[in-house]
């Protein structure tokens, strides 16, 4: 063996001893780079999943009791609680209603000048007061309901004129209230119900658990 050759083996050795260290520790980084990216693509995946399974929750409404669905079918009048959350009181506002059971969804409306736009606009928890009894002495009607949800500010212009023109169908006596470009109409989710009847027995019944109405 040449002296030239048994110099380099020892040069090679070294070599191979030093860059070692640091292809594993390249090796390492560009694992670690992908595993990160994986992550993060994963991560951005989960967040579209949660916000399609948050849409079609909203979208997916269980049904309401047949005795409240009856009672917002035959009614058109109801007593609306809104929140002032900068005084902590309160705001009620009789309201001309159109449920829509198809949608399981209350539409309103209301000129945009008003108390009750402004407080709906910062807090949009509202209750609900629908009853069928009469004004008269004598005993009519069976139920009164408290309905909690959430009422919106229908932004959407073909929804808009959508509901306006079915709650417009359904308080044809009222365009004053329901017609015009400052009015702007509101749409109630109902998430709980509390239910009266003559007798004062009351159910509750809760969108979480749609199934069972308990006392």
């Amino acid at each position: 063996m040449s002296s030239t050759t048994k110099s380099s083996v020892p040069l090679l050795a070294s070599l191979t001893f030093f860059s070692l260290p640091i292809v594993i520790l390249q090796c390492y980084n560009h694992y670690n780079k992908k595993l990160q990216e994986k992550k993060e693509i994963e991560k951005r995946q989960n967040k579209r999943n949660l916000s399609m399974l948050s849409k079609l929750r909203d979208s997916l409404k269980p049904p309401l009791p047949p005795v409240v669905q009856k009672l917002l079918s035959q009614c058109r009048l109801a007593y609306l609680s809104t929140v002032d959350s900068t005084s902590q009181s309160s705001h009620l506002s009789l309201m001309r209603f159109t449920y829509l059971k198809d949608e399981e969804v209350i539409i309103m409306s209301t000129n945009t000048q008003t108390k009750k736009f402004t407080m709906i606009q910062e807090q949009r928890g509202v209750a609900l007061l629908v009853h069928d009894f009469g004004t008269g002495d004598v005993a009519s009607g069976e139920y009164s309901i408290t309905l909690n949800g959430q009422c919106s500010i229908v932004d959407d212009k073909e929804t808009a004129e959508r509901y306006r023109a079915a709650h417009l169908h359904h308080n044809p006596d009222y365009p004053q209230f329901i017609v015009g470009d400052d009015v702007a109409i509101l749409c109630v989710n109902v998430s709980s119900a509390r239910i009266c009847n003559i007798d004062d027995r009351v159910l509750k019944w809760n969108v979480e658990s749609p199934e069972a109405l308990s006392s």
